[in-house]
C-alpha cells in the first residue's frame, strides 16, 4: 500500500444520492459519546460539548481522507444533549432549507425536540441495561 493511503473497514452510516456541494455527495457518521464516560469526563467537566468534539475529531481522522470524492460530516450529540458545532451547523443548515420548503419557521425547533426525545430513549436503554447488568452482577 503506498505511503498515505487510508484502508478503511468499516463505512460510514449513510450518504446522500444528489450531491451536497460542488458536486459532491454528502457522507455521514453518527456517534454518541457518554458525556458521564470515563473517557471523556475530564473533558467536560471542564467544558460543555467536548466529547462530542473528541468524537468527531476522530471520526474525521477516520473517514476525512478515505473519501475522497465526498464531503464528510461526523454527527456527534452527547448523551446528555451538547454537539459538536460542525453538527449543529449542518443542523441548522437542514432546518433552514426545510423551513423555506415548507414554509414554516420552526423546523430547526422541531428537529432538535425530536433528536431530543431520542436521546432521551438511549439514555433511558443504557441506564436500564446497566441495571440489569449490576442486578446480575450481585447475583
Amino acid at each position: 500500500m503506498p505511503d498515505g493511503a487510508v484502508t478503511v473497514t468499516e463505512r460510514p452510516d449513510g450518504c446522500t444520492l444528489i450531491p451536497w456541494r460542488a458536486g459532491r455527495c454528502l457522507a455521514w457518521d453518527v456517534t454518541v459519546p457518554g458525556t458521564l464516560a470515563e473517557r471523556y469526563v475530564n473533558l467536560t467537566s471542564k467544558e460543555c460539548g467536548l466529547a462530542a468534539a473528541r468524537a468527531a475529531d476522530e471520526k474525521m481522522k477516520k473517514y476525512g481522507n478515505a473519501l475522497p470524492s465526498m464531503e464528510f460530516l461526523p454527527i456527534c450529540i452527547e448523551v446528555l444533549g451538547p454537539m459538536d458545532p460542525n453538527t449543529l451547523k449542518f443542523l441548522k443548515e437542514i432546518g433552514k432549507k426545510i423551513s423555506v420548503r415548507s414554509g414554516d419557521s420552526r423546523e430547526l425547533f422541531f428537529a432538535t425536540n425530536h433528536i431530543s426525545c431520542l436521546l432521551q430513549r438511549f439514555l433511558r436503554v443504557c441506564v436500564l441495561e446497566n441495571i440489569q447488568l449490576n442486578a446480575d452482577m450481585c447475583n
